[in-house]
């Protein structure tokens, strides 16, 4: 089965030029953006795989828009393009979710090969946005995670009372598949591997409440 992707630009040229870096690759194009909130309307309509996300648009930056799709389909990857790669900007988009972070003007990019490793789980960032981020990270850099989102939190917490993925789902009006997904997404973000390690985790870090309403 071949990827899906979403490519988000405000820009057409640049929208062109994505379409050719992804050439004859085994990916499909189900669809184009030119501002976050449509990007965000697109992914509710057709869940890619993968989003190719411009990280300066017109209406919302990228690590906004980046948190924004994820909320509306935790399965995503999203990879953000910029033409900038400073130490702030690549921070926000990581801890927005994003998978990878790539410049604009890097010299042979092989964006179906970086895409490939993005959904494989690998993070892909620029050797120039990685050295950023290590300057913002500083002697944390290898403690996981903490960006939980506002329905990863929830899930969590309902995970931590005792309820199945098919109760969550319905209370939350969520398929099992889309709460096995956030759940999922959690625990890598807590650089756990099992349920109860995560809620466990999670409240010690003073991220979800588990006890009382």
């Amino acid at each position: 089965m071949s990827t899906t992707v979403l490519i988000v630009d405000d820009h057409e040229v640049a929208r062109e030029g994505l379409r050719a870096l992804l050439g004859k690759a085994v990916v499909r194009i189900v669809g184009e953006a030119s501002s976050g909130g449509e990007a965000v309307e697109r992914v509710a309509e057709s869940h890619p795989d993968v989003v190719l996300l411009d990280f300066n648009l017109p209406d919302m930056d990228g690590a906004e828009a980046c948190s924004k799709i994820l909320e509306r389909s935790p399965g995503t990857t999203v990879i953000v393009l910029s033409a900038f790669g400073d130490d702030g900007l690549v921070r926000a988009a990581v801890d927005a979710g994003a998978r990878g972070y790539l410049l604009k003007d890097a010299a042979g990019l092989d964006l179906p090969d970086l895409i490939g490793r993005a959904i494989a789980g690998e993070r892909v960032i620029d050797p120039r946005a990685a050295a950023a981020l290590m300057r913002t990270l500083g002697p944390d850099a290898a403690r996981p995670q903490t960006n939980l989102t506002a329905q990863e939190k929830r899930i969590l917490e309902l995970v931590g009372k005792g309820l199945s993925n098919p109760d969550i789902g319905a209370q939350l009006h969520l398929s099992k598949h889309t709460v096995k997904e956030y759940l999922g997404n959690a625990m890598q973000k807590l650089g756990v591997t099992s349920r109860v390690e995560a809620v466990l985790k999670a409240d010690r870090l003073g991220l979800v409440r588990l006890r009382g309403d």
